[in-house]
């Protein structure tokens, strides 16, 4: 946790200063500053956008995504999490005199999805087996990449005057999520570890096909 809280202060001290070096070097009228919040699949955004002249624009904001949803199937409960927390860095190269642009950058913080499963009687699956196991749980974690490239297209930040406008991207977070398997010790004796080891690379293996995490935002914003 340390680690990463280093890396986003870092990355929090880098951007600001390119932000705030190129405001300095541009003249008045080529520079225009932006505060924007949206909604999205990386959850509620906050940030701030600067126009550093022709076709080019720097962003920097904060995501933070917490869902979760719990269930009853076949005599288990299942609580399911997904939570993100992260700071997103992007460069804009607008393609024509409107807002359309392509944007590429990097997510950088904590993205992962978590599930827990606890057998109120009946049995859980472990390989391809089921053992009996009321009482007893499997946990699972999928962690993305602390650091991950971004691509996409979006429409906005163009900052054209001051006033409020709208933005919009659809673009792929990049990088496959690291697994981790965490049954109950009734589960590993009754299951054997080598079957546990065996669900764990299934599990990692379904993750896999997942290269990259869909981003789909749209907000609104103030040019000043």
């Amino acid at each position: 946790m340390l680690t990463i809280v280093r890396r986003l202060r870092r990355a929090l001290v880098a951007a600001s200063t390119l932000l705030l070096v190129s405001g300095a070097l541009l003249p008045a009228s080529a520079r225009a500053t932006e505060l924007f919040g949206g909604l999205g699949t990386t959850g509620v955004e906050l940030g701030v956008a600067e126009r550093v002249g022709g076709a080019a624009g720097l962003r920097m904001s904060a995501e933070f995504l917490k869902v979760g949803r719990n269930f009853e199937s076949d005599g288990a409960t299942y609580d399911t999490k997904l939570k993100f927390s992260s700071l997103g860095l992007y460069g804009d190269y607008f393609i024509t005199g409107g807002g359309f642009r392509l944007s590429a950058g990097a997510v950088i913080g904590t993205r992962k999805a978590t599930g827990n499963a606890v057998a109120t009687n009946g049995t859980l699956s472990i390989n391809g087996s089921s053992y009996p196991a009321a009482g007893e749980s499997v946990g699972a974690e999928a962690k993305f990449p602390s650091a991950a490239p971004y691509i996409g297209i979006g429409y906005g930040h163009h900052q054209p005057s001051k006033g409020s406008g709208f933005y919009l991207d659809l673009g792929f977070v990049i990088g496959k999520a690291k697994t981790t398997l965490s049954p109950s010790a009734g589960i590993v004796a009754a299951a054997g570890q080598a079957n546990v080891d065996a669900e764990q690379r299934k599990l990692q293996d379904s993750v896999d096909k997942l290269k990259a995490y869909p981003v789909l935002k749209f907000g609104f914003s103030f040019a000043f």
